[in-house]
């Protein structure tokens, strides 16, 4: 007995220690630093800095917790094990699997809530030295343009008259077979109703939806906007307005996720598409020169025909889907539309689903020659490039979210300026708002994004000081109506 009990206690003794080793060495082999997961399209966490005031908040140990998580060697390596063992044992029925996708729905909405891959400046090790250049003061007015009306009569489109010189070609050739070919104008493109003078509150403890639309008569409901929500959102909307010129406008873009948007793409025998009731009952709240425009209503029949205007592996929206809205946009306006094909592209695989379903960088090349800064202090100014091939994910898209303003510099020859307000879905959307202006100047209001001592000033007194004169405003479903962000943050922020 004695010897059989020494004999399991060296056992479990080795067995520990050789535990203990490896984990040691598993640690040290790992890398320090913060860096990129490709698989999961997220930064994983470095090793925390120790100092002793790390060490007293507890920051350093929450820091250690989440190091072990994310740091130990052959992560990736391990984690695709364990997917593909997983998946062979994966009995759910069809029907459960989309019990899960919308739960999953949930998920990305609170990820993209929260700021998902978003970078201030400084944190990527692959920028450029600061540059010297500083934002200029502006000495000339802005030329006012009569675009009051979108329904009215196209005025001149003095941003499209000269023939664009194109960039240096990508050093990649896309493929042909993937670059998708869309109509030069969606077939949905909806007119934004003209806002009443008077504005007649909505009815109390009414509310407005998004909905699947069912081939058998039965609807999903994906989402419902309370009458409460809308109202505020609208005057936060209206006070936004205010901060403008006589000629500016205001342009709300509200878009699913591509969790809801992939249900209608990849079930067409179930849903035939989808109806929002919520942009129409907004558009009744807002004032003269703010126009709500109906993302479900533009994305429609691009859904229909399969288009990829959501990615299957990722929580946004695509470059082609982004193209759609801002051709609808412009169109209301009564400016032209450019075709999708215009542009250059550098295409690069960003990954695949379970299903084999492939989802493609698509890094656009600019019309004209571009510029592309982080300014801070006010004046301060850091170039950077204006997409980043380094990346394989999302966050290529104009060299990431930035904090706190940036501006991009498009060369066309017209003096109005446009501030694009958004959360990570509009770095796919601003690349095609540069061929309508001089400059596009872009920030992110969510809570503790806009920092007033970083960006050197209120936002009102930034968008006064750029000369602003059209605001888009594109936020996910993450942070738009029914949102904290949008419901508060917001407000709180461009009333200072």
């Amino acid at each position: 007995m004695k010897k059989n009990g020494k004999g399991s206690f060296l056992a479990a003794l080795w067995w520990l220690m050789g535990s203990l080793c490896l984990g040691v060495l598993l640690i040290l082999l790992a890398p320090r630093e913060s860096r990129l997961s490709q698989s999961e399209n997220r930064m994983l966490a470095g090793f925390p800095e120790l100092t002793a005031e790390t060490l007293q908040s507890g920051e350093f140990f929450s820091g250690i917790e989440d190091y072990l998580s994310d740091g130990f060697f052959g992560r990736d390596q391990v984690v695709g094990w364990t997917d593909a063992v997983i998946d062979v044992f994966d009995k759910r029925t069809e029907e459960q699997i989309q019990i899960q996708e919308a739960a999953e729905i949930e998920r990305l909405l609170v990820l993209d809530a929260q700021g998902g891959e978003e970078m201030p400046l400084g944190e990527d090790p692959s920028e450029p030295e600061p540059t010297a250049e500083p934002t200029p003061v502006p000495t000339v007015q802005p030329t006012p343009t009569p675009t009051a009306e979108p329904t009215a009569t196209p005025s001149p489109t003095p941003v499209l008259t000269a023939a664009p010189t194109q960039t240096a070609a990508p050093t990649a050739e896309p493929a042909a077979e993937r670059t998708p070919t869309p109509s030069p104008a969606p077939t949905a493109t909806p007119e934004p109703t003209a806002t009443p003078k008077v504005i007649v509150p909505l009815a109390a403890g009414t509310e407005t939806t998004l909905e699947l639309t069912g081939i058998d008569g039965k609807n999903t409901l994906v989402y419902h906007y309370p009458a409460e929500n809308l109202m505020t959102f609208a005057g936060v909307l209206n006070r936004l307005s205010d901060m403008l010129p006589e000629d500016g406008e205001i342009h709300y873009l509200h878009v699913p996720v591509s969790g809801v948007g992939r249900r209608v793409r990849t079930n067409l025998v179930t849903y035939n598409g989808w109806v929002s009731t919520m942009e129409d009952a907004l558009q009744t709240q807002v004032k003269e020169r703010v126009y709500i425009h109906n993302a479900p209503a533009i994305l429609n029949d691009a859904l229909a025909n399969k288009e990829d205007v959501f990615y299957h592996t990722d929580h946004h929206w695509t470059p082609l889907g982004a193209w759609y809205a801002v051709n609808s946009i412009m169109e209301s306006r009564g400016y032209p539309g450019l075709p999708y094909e215009e542009y250059e592209y550098y295409d690069h695989l960003m990954g695949r689903d379970k299903a084999g379903r492939e989802d493609w960088l698509h890094l656009l090349e600019p019309l004209n020659p571009t510029h592309s800064y982080v300014l801070t202090n006010l004046t301060e100014a850091k170039e950077l490039d204006f997409m980043n091939r380094k990346y394989t994910t999302y966050i290529a898209y104009i060299n990431n979210t930035r904090l706190p303003w940036r501006r991009f510099t498009g060369g066309f020859g017209n003096d109005r300026k446009a501030l694009l307000i958004s959360d990570s879905f509009g770095n796919v959307f601003l690349p095609y708002l540069l061929p309508y202006y001089h400059e596009v100047h872009m920030t992110d209001l969510r809570e503790d994004y806009y920092n007033e001592k970083d960006a050197g000033g209120t936002f009102a007194e930034l968008l006064r000081y750029h000369e602003i004169d059209d605001v888009y405003v594109v936020l996910s479903t993450a942070n738009g109506v029914n949102s904290y962000n949008s419901l508060t943050a917001f407000g709180r922020t461009i009333s200072k």
